[in-house]
């Protein structure tokens, strides 16, 4: 698989531990089996988004942010060459159309849900 998709399954991982989940109670937590959260953590498996979505909440955070620390972590080993300009693009210019389309409206529901969540931030803050 790809590096975010190596970085994402490190991210899965460390926030895991952080919360003090075993794998069997994350995977009761989301549907899933303790294998299943073992498979997503070794990078044998993908998460759906649904369930990243649903990983994301028990770690009180958003799949975006999941994603963008995945990325981060990952520019480390992406040479220059391909992180020049939005990393996105550099991302993105190895998928499909369709599979580019998809991410485009997943990025911008992403940012939707982000900008809803801190407008309810800001009301209960105020």
């Amino acid at each position: 698989m790809g590096i975010l998709h190596d970085e994402l399954a490190k991210v899965l991982h460390r926030k895991r531990r952080a919360f003090r989940f075993t794998q069997a109670d994350l995977g009761t937590r989301i549907g899933m089996s303790g294998s299943y959260v073992s498979s997503l953590e070794a990078g044998k498996a993908s998460p759906r988004i649904a369930e990243l979505e649903d990983l994301a909440t028990h770690f009180r955070t958003t799949a975006f942010e999941m994603i963008k620390e995945a990325m981060s972590a990952g520019e480390r080993f992406v040479p220059a060459s391909e992180t020049t300009g939005d990393g996105l693009d550099a991302v993105a210019a190895d998928l499909s159309l369709e599979h580019r389309l998809l991410a485009r409206e997943f990025l911008l529901f992403l940012r939707e849900r982000e900008r809803v969540d801190r407008a309810l931030r800001e009301e209960d803050d105020a």
